[in-house]
């Protein structure tokens, strides 16, 4: 007599994960976040192997219109040859895009593709601020391969210390970009902070709280 198979009423991961769960107000609160950013997308470029087998980098964007608008957008100028070339400036920063043997595809289209990310969210408005942040992504991409190199096993304390010594200067260069960037964006205005003021007899003002380019708590303004 056959054995008869018994069913399992476990529950597999398969099935746990088709399980309709109800999220959290947090989460939901994330969720949305999330889908608000993601309305603004990037450009993004792919390889394509073109006839005789040579392999270019092209665009996803099928629109002639679209592609000229994102990029302008992503770099700050309405000049196709400017983000060109701010484009391929950036790109060689990334470790792996070139070495003397030429270019390695795969790698100059992820230095791309994360440059435009990049870009997509600080949304630079003109040509300085878009060469500044052409700068910053290389700074940045400097001080983490140095930060990498200096945790390398075997190597001597001066190449060590040569390697934090050239992270710490390029993360520095990155802070005073930041500043600048900054201040570029709001044309040098301070901006003054005053709270907790109260108004003594004789008519002098004692504030609580003042900011404005380093001033200290208690000040008095008469």
């Amino acid at each position: 007599m056959a054995k008869q198979k018994t069913q399992k009423n476990e529950t597999t991961p398969q099935t746990e994960s088709l399980v309709k769960r109800e999220y959290t107000e947090e989460e939901k609160a994330s969720i949305a976040r999330y889908q608000e950013l993601s309305k603004s997308k990037p450009v993004k470029f792919k390889e394509v192997k073109g006839k005789a087998g040579k392999i270019t980098i092209n665009c996803e964007y099928p629109d002639g219109l679209l592609y000229p608008a994102k990029m302008s957008e992503a770099f700050g100028t309405t000049n196709p040859e400017l983000c060109k070339y701010l484009l391929a400036q950036v790109t060689g920063t990334f470790e792996g895009t070139f070495s003397s043997d030429g270019r390695d595809n795969e790698m100059v289209v992820t230095a791309i593709n994360a440059t435009m990310a990049l870009l997509n969210g600080i949304q630079p408005k003109d040509e300085i601020e878009g060469m500044l942040v052409v700068q910053m992504i290389g700074v940045h991409n400097v001080a983490t391969a140095a930060m990498r190199r200096g945790m390398l096993k075997d190597q001597t304390f001066a190449g060590r210390q040569a390697n934090i010594d050239n992270a710490t200067k390029m993360l520095r260069t990155f802070v005073a970009q930041m500043e600048a960037l900054k201040k570029y964006r709001t044309g040098g205005q301070q901006k003054m902070i005053v709270e907790h003021v109260s108004v003594n007899e004789g008519g002098q003002a004692i504030v609580g709280t003042v900011n404005q380019g380093g001033g200290k708590n208690g000040q008095s303004v008469k």
